[in-house]
């Protein structure tokens, strides 16, 4: 008992002059930036959520008052105000497409000046030997142009795409505005000022989207530091039980184990004294063998005599010796 009371006192020692894991501290902080960040991301979301509903009900209630206003105008200008709305999509794709040619006519000058450079190097008259890095150039700067005319060609072909569509687009809405130009003209306050709710409405949606990514990555770094501090603390409970268990003493079965050992691998030398004995020993158990035999020997001859005299020596039965120098026998 008093043993045990020890082990314990040296293993809370232990536990008490155990040094706190560095990881426990990072992790710490990784969790308190992660809540901070949960309690930022929650309340900006829930700011922009309610000025989203807010602009949208202001913009409703204003654009009742002038529907109402102005009547059925608005109505008979849908057309031309759908179709400027698909010009300035086609505007958006011409000019898109336009970056793309410029950015591939770019790269293929590029690379048509690096193989005049490489030629160049690869054909001065100076230079006898033939010289791999500048090869090898010559035939990177080759491929290079290749996937740079054929993305050039794609890109022409998109530009002229695009901007067919477009003129297209601009010639359908001119149609229109020439056609529709009352109505166009007088519903015109209307539509704008629902462009303008519409722009604030999306900058409001796009504010919200990127707060909730923001509050699903801060959560998931929460869980993320929690798992951490789980498997650490399950690392140390691991290490601290390994301790206790290496300093307990052995059982009664590691004690014979270590007997049996020691017994297998005893060796001991002879001396002259243990040897004197042992040959006496053996005089002892040969004189005894045959006093054995000629007893034997008698109780034959007894056996033949009925009538044997009485030696006042009682000898063993026949089993009993049988038994006895079978246990003798080497």
């Amino acid at each position: 008992m008093e043993q045990n009371g020890n082990n314990s006192e040296e293993e809370s020692e232990c536990v008490q002059e155990e040094e706190v894991d560095p990881r426990i501290q990072g992790e710490l902080e990784k969790l308190n930036q992660s809540t901070d960040d949960i309690n930022r991301c929650e309340s900006e979301l829930e700011d922009f959520r309610q000025r989203f509903r807010v602009v949208l009900v202001e913009a409703t209630v204003k654009l009742d008052e002038l529907m109402k206003k102005i009547g059925r105008a608005v109505d008979e200008s849908k057309p031309y105000w759908e179709a400027r709305k698909v010009a300035r999509k086609a505007q958006v794709e011409t000019q898109k497409a336009t970056q793309e040619f410029q950015r591939a006519v770019e790269i293929l000058r590029a690379a048509k000046e690096t193989i005049a450079l490489a030629e160049e190097k690869l054909l001065e008259e100076d230079s006898r030997q033939f010289d791999s890095a500048w090869q090898e150039m010559l035939n990177h700067a080759t491929q290079r142009v290749m996937e740079a005319e054929q993305a050039r060609t794609r890109s022409e072909a998109e530009h002229r795409k695009t901007a067919a569509n477009y003129n297209l687009c601009i010639s359908r809405m001119r149609q229109l505005e020439k056609k529709l130009k009352r109505s166009v003209n007088k519903s015109r306050p209307y539509f704008e000022l629902k462009a303008k709710y519409y722009l604030q409405l999306e900058q409001l949606k796009h504010r919200v989207d990127e707060l909730q990514a923001k509050l699903v990555s801060a959560k998931a770094e929460y869980r993320s530091a929690l798992r951490n501090l789980e498997s650490i603390s399950e690392e140390i409970h691991a290490h601290r039980r390994s301790l206790a268990l290496g300093t307990r003493e052995q059982g009664v079965g590691a004690e014979v184990d270590e007997a049996n050992e020691d017994i297998a691998n005893f060796t001991m030398d002879s001396d002259g004294l243990s040897s004197d004995r042992a040959e006496g020993a053996e005089v002892t158990l040969e004189d005894s063998l045959n006093k054995l035999t000629l007893t034997v020997a008698q109780v034959c001859e007894d056996e033949d005599d009925p009538h044997p005299a009485d030696s006042g020596v009682s000898f063993p039965s026949s089993a009993s010796t049988v038994l006895l120098l079978s246990s003798v026998s080497p």
